[in-house]
């Protein structure tokens, strides 16, 4: 006597499962920002999407109203639990992967620091502020290092 085994229901069962599960999983990146949401550093409204940024500590989220005071918060923070937003898109990336302008810009704290994804975009708004372009390492070791 054979056994015949059905693969159609174990099929239909998996599917779910993975359904299921893929429903419950977070998002990558920070959630958005609300509006009228407080910056955690100067108690200022975080409510321009060019300057806007957060950064992940432990399960929960900071948001501040500028890279300026992600900073002054963050310290020696690693990178990947920063989120900064793009100048021209207006949308949050992981600090490591832009690249930061700080130039004669206007900004919420004066700092003058703003961030692209776009190299030739950060060397242009560079170029016509006076500014320099780095990544979040250089800038970080540059505010560490300072008087």
């Amino acid at each position: 006597m054979t056994t015949r085994l059905c693969i159609g229901p174990l099929l239909w069962a998996l599917a779910i499962l993975t359904a299921t599960l893929a429903g419950c999983a977070r998002p990558a990146g920070p959630p958005p920002i609300a509006a009228g949401t407080e910056c955690a550093t100067c108690a200022m409204e975080a409510s321009s999407p060019r300057f806007a940024c957060e950064r992940q500590v432990g399960k929960s989220w900071r948001v501040y109203d500028s890279i300026e005071c992600l900073m002054r918060d963050a310290g020696p923070a690693v990178a990947t639990t920063m989120w900064l937003p793009d100048y021209d898109e207006r949308a949050l990336h992981r600090a490591d992967s832009l690249w930061i302008v700080k130039g004669d810009l206007a900004t919420p704290m004066a700092g003058g620091l703003v961030a692209f994804r776009s190299r030739a975009a950060a060397d242009s708004v560079a170029a016509s502020s006076h500014g320099r372009v780095g990544r979040w390492t250089d800038l970080a070791s540059a505010v560490e290092s300072a008087p």
